[in-house]
């Protein structure tokens, strides 16, 4: 099955920068590296950039998000991530783990039950 091309990250997400950085500490929100952290935004893309929409991620993280691809073995701060209070840095997260092929691995099962999003639409119930 063919992967739907994901849209390209936009120049004007760095207007967040500030408030992103301060939210997050300078951190990845999903992973808590403080390595190459950036803004990324969630598609569907809103008119305008949107902290809603928008979360701080690690380069490790942001490769994941753009080839809908993780490495199991090192995606268990995931199951953390799906409870976050931050509704992006928790969509993030579950889009994460809802793209991965062996949906069958119990901890990925529970995380993705606890983020409560749907598989179809990738957007909170």
């Amino acid at each position: 099955m063919a992967r739907k091309k994901k849209p390209k990250q936009r120049p004007q997400v760095g207007m967040l920068g500030k408030e992103l950085t301060r939210r997050s500490r300078g951190r990845c929100e999903l992973c808590e590296s403080k390595a190459d952290v950036r803004a990324y935004e969630l598609a569907p893309f809103p008119d305008e950039p949107d902290p809603e929409r928008t979360l701080m991620a690690c380069a490790r993280c942001r490769q994941w998000m753009e080839s809908d691809t993780i490495d199991p073995v090192q995606a268990h701060f995931l199951s953390s991530a799906v409870w976050a209070e931050v509704p992006p840095v928790k969509l993030a997260a579950a889009r994460l783990l809802i793209a991965h092929e062996d949906l069958d691995d119990p901890w990925l099962r529970d995380a993705i039950d606890a983020a409560d999003v749907d598989p179809v639409t990738l957007e909170f119930r």
